[in-house]
């Protein structure tokens, strides 16, 4: 275990420590079921993970002191490698294996040739590499588990930053799937002027909203006071007709002592 390096590239981008958790509790259990792939460095005689990153961290978690191992020499193409084990075992999110891809694009690698290296569809390739176009509320919400790939696809044409975020919660608040939200779109693209000028008016109405104070009367004391402060009840015709008295009589005691306050005043 002291002589392997994690690896510098993982196409795993985080380690959930929960599960990092129940990984290694697993091990200490029930044993590693798959080994991990190294990659031997003759020069150093150290070891780099190809693939087993988390079984390894989870191995050190539960202090072994070896791990089962397949070994790999030097000049093994470790993105192929590392790309077949993971599609074979865990899979990885939509983002994540969307920049695997471009690791093979970048080194010169054809999309065509990257779909038989990877063993999937020109389609399959496509689609995934046309998420790392898109904004990164939408790639985050795609990695989370949140929205399809189709979803995403949908929401990336609608242009208003504001307008799409509320579609994409929508989205994610709904379930909706690819068709439902392709309506949405395009319904936007066909009103896009309108939609853009009312979300505009709407927004600045909630940004200012704080200017806006409504006010009721209340129906005992006829004072003005904020809605907000006020409460709603639901009387029978007695109870009603008894508090309206209740309301003229104390109101008419209130207007005769202040009748004789004032009369006592002239008097002094």
């Amino acid at each position: 275990m002291d002589l392997i390096d994690p690896p510098e590239d993982p196409h795993r981008e985080g380690m959930d420590d929960e599960s990092l958790g129940q990984l290694a509790d697993s091990l200490a259990h029930e044993g590693l079921h798959q080994p991990i792939g190294l990659l031997r460095s003759s020069a150093s005689e150290r070891f780099t993970i190809i693939y087993g990153h988390r079984r390894w961290a989870a191995a050190s978690l539960c202090r072994w002191g070896e791990i089962p191992a397949r070994i790999y020499p030097e000049g093994t193409d470790v993105l192929v490698a590392r790309a077949s084990e993971n599609n074979n075992r865990e899979q990885l999110t939509p983002l994540e294996e969307a920049r695997v891809i471009r690791r093979f694009v970048r080194r010169g690698e054809s999309l065509a040739a990257t779909a038989r290296l990877l063993r999937r569809s020109a389609t399959w390739i496509t689609s995934r590499l046309a998420l790392l176009d898109q904004p990164e509320e939408l790639q985050a919400a795609v990695h989370a588990g949140q929205l399809s790939l189709a979803v995403a696809a949908a929401l990336a044409d609608v242009d208003h930053v504001d307008y799409r975020q509320e579609l994409i919660r929508e989205a994610i608040q709904t379930g909706a799937k690819g068709p439902t939200v392709a309506v949405w779109v395009q319904h936007y693209l066909a009103n896009r002027d309108r939609i853009v000028a009312n979300h505009m008016v709407v927004r600045q109405i909630l940004e200012e909203r704080h200017a806006w104070r409504i006010t009721v009367q209340c129906d005992y004391c006829a004072g003005e006071q904020g809605y907000d402060e006020t409460r709603a009840w639901r009387l029978c015709i007695s109870c009603h007709n008894g508090l309206v008295q209740q309301q003229a009589a104390a109101r008419a005691e209130a207007s005769q002592e202040n009748g004789s306050q004032e009369a006592l005043k002239n008097h002094l």
